[in-house]
């Protein structure tokens, strides 16, 4: 619409002359993006973008839509405007009563029963693709909060067929266009059901939490493609995202030289060109006519061996593609840095270390941290900022991400200060988004600016950061159960808030399932002190085993659970649950037997 209706100087003329014309970053602002959003899904049925609104001064809506082409665009300004100069008293009591329909009374919402967790199996597979992965539908999104919630899920309620429609997803979109085979990184979605042709824009919240995803993946099903593809996407996310400064980038456009996705797509003859012409056909489907449009190819590789796969893309071909690649125009890149995808970087970096060990993902963890420190919170770590502009809004999904990251980093440092920070952020997150009508909390600080308020509860692209923000304060009411136990209570309450959408949008309350795996199972808290915390901590990691908290260093520190476990020359290793520890040991091999036999004990129970 921006080159086909808004810079046509017909339209400019009818939308300056009768309107305030504003154009809203939704990164920037989701907060304005959520509330327009559930307006026109409400009004309309559906929603999308690009998204329009015609709205009073005071911002309330008249009529959504999303895309117009120009005529129908200007016909629909000169209705509104000649309907506004006829009687405005009529369409603004019109927009007003509306608007009073849209709003929402979330304390409605709350519930005193709970959902069968060992039903949710059930829903998912119903709203899923079992078949070709991912959720129903013509497109495909990669849904990584439902990806994550499937992982957790799976290990308290093992599901062959889950694991199988999990694996069928994960397999199908690492080796489909959606997956940058020559540099790593995934693009935004995939345009047709079988993963094949993608929309080459890279996000990086994307990307951020596929890492975690695939890494885990890894742990879980022992499966070294799955390692691959996370190790890939990180090293291009350090190479291609990240700034000088320490931050990185929101995106990397889709179209270069005006061209979607032609920086990306290749030509017969020019695969022509290298010496390996025929195992690059073969492994990634090209045809002389094209697989795409314009006789184009997208480079996929579904229905590969992922073995043969691993193996083929050692060989050279693949550099000397890239090489050439590397001449074309690359697409622009979005260099906002932005606090909350920045954060989900940062828990991926933190998850590649702990399944790899590999020190440089450490390293680079902890170099993010620094820079989202220093950068975008202030000294006293009670604001958090969207971005590096400090007179900036900061959102929800920026505080609870941020401390969510912090407390994912301190469970391999043992560095508590990123743990204060976390709980810092954490307690002027609940009074700042905090309101009387829920438990819930508001997105933006800045809603009372906005027509109603926005409350962010169902995953999209991102996890909820109301769920979040929940799973945050059920984290850290374990570590500070002297002083801060209430908020356990307040993400049950959380909980219980959405449930009526947990049970009817499964598929995009994969964060919350998540948190009420870990409310109706108490994690095992594993304590380690000693000078070789660090080590047993990462002998101990190896497996995947979302129902264990790390946390212990040299010394002591204000955590209640290290109180008096110290002993001096020796690193004991203490097993605890609902702040109730065995008797400690310093057999790595005894305290991780430990957890198994107590899991099984509940699960019996």
């Amino acid at each position: 619409m921006e080159k086909e209706t808004f810079t046509d100087t017909t339209v400019a003329k009818l939308m300056n002359e009768n309107y305030v014309s504003i154009k809203v970053d939704r990164e920037e602002r989701p907060d304005i993006d959520l509330v327009y959003s559930e307006a026109a899904q409400k009004m309309t049925g559906s929603s999308g973008w690009p998204l329009n609104i015609v709205a009073t001064s005071d911002g309330t809506p008249l009529f959504a839509g999303t895309y117009f082409e120009n005529s129908d665009w200007q016909a629909i300004l000169q209705r509104a405007n000649y309907l506004y100069q006829e009687n405005p008293d009529v369409i603004i009591e019109q927009a007003n009563s509306l608007a009073e329909s849209l709003k929402t009374t979330l304390s409605s919402k709350i519930r005193d029963i709970e959902l069968d967790l060992g039903e949710m199996g059930r829903l998912w597979l119903t709203q899923s693709d079992t078949v070709l992965g991912g959720i129903r539908g013509a497109q495909k999104f990669p849904n990584s909060p439902y990806l994550s919630a499937l992982l957790d899920y799976t290990y308290y309620y093992p599901n062959q067929k889950l694991d199988k429609f999990l694996r069928t997803t994960l397999d199908n979109m690492a080796l489909g266009g959606m997956f940058d085979h020559l540099d790593g990184g995934f693009a935004r979605y995939a345009t047709d059901s079988e993963w094949k042709i993608p929309h080459f824009e890279k996000m990086l919240y994307d990307n951020a939490q596929l890492v975690s995803v695939y890494a885990k993946a890894y742990q879980k099903f022992n499966d070294p493609f799955y390692l691959r593809i996370a190790e890939r996407t990180a090293t291009y996310l350090l190479k291609d995202f990240k700034n000088e400064q320490g931050g990185f980038y929101s995106s990397v456009n889709a179209v270069s030289d005006d061209k979607e996705g032609g920086y990306y797509t290749w030509s017969s003859e020019e695969i022509e060109s290298f010496s390996s012409s025929n195992e690059i056909k073969s492994l990634f489907n090209i045809t002389p006519e094209g697989n795409w449009q314009n006789g184009l190819n997208v480079l996929y590789a579904n229905g590969q061996n992922k073995a043969d796969y691993l193996e083929q893309i050692e060989k050279p071909f693949l550099s000397e593609m890239l090489n050439s690649r590397t001449k074309r125009t690359p697409p622009p890149k979005d260099r906002k840095v932005i606090t909350g995808w920045n954060a989900l970087t940062l828990e991926a970096l933190v998850t590649l270390f702990r399944v790899t060990g590999k020190t440089v993902y450490l390293d680079e963890a902890q170099q993010l941290a620094a820079y989202l420190k220093n950068k975008h919170l202030n000294p006293e770590a009670t604001k958090v900022f969207r971005t590096e502009d400090q007179g900036g809004v900061g959102f929800l999904e920026d505080y609870s991400l941020l401390a969510g990251a912090f407390i994912q980093l301190y469970q391999v440092t043992f560095e508590e200060s990123w743990l204060k920070i976390a709980l810092t952020i954490s307690e002027e997150m609940v009074n700042v988004f905090g309101n009387e009508n829920s438990p819930l909390l508001d997105q933006s600080t800045a809603s009372n600016d906005l027509f109603m308020e926005t409350y962010q509860t169902l995953d999209t692209d991102l996890p909820s950061g109301n769920a979040q923000a929940a799973g945050n304060l059920a984290v850290l009411s374990e570590f500070y159960y002297d002083t801060h136990s209430q908020w356990r209570e307040l993400a049950e309450s959380m909980v219980l808030a959405e449930q009526d959408e947990i049970e009817r949008a499964g598929a995009f309350t994969g964060s919350w399932i998540s948190l009420m795996l870990t409310l109706k199972n108490p994690p095992f808290e594993i304590a380690i002190l000693g000078e070789n915390s660090q080590t047993v901590r990462s002998e101990l990691d190896r497996n995947f085993r979302p129902d264990i908290i790390f946390l212990g260093g040299r010394s002591e520190g204000s955590i209640p659970l290290l109180e008096n476990k110290l002993l001096e020359g020796r690193t004991m290793i203490y097993v605890c649950q609902n702040k109730t520890c065995r008797f400690p040991t310093e057999d790595l091999s005894v305290a991780y037997e430990m957890t198994i036999s107590e899991k099984k004990n509940s699960i019996s129970d």
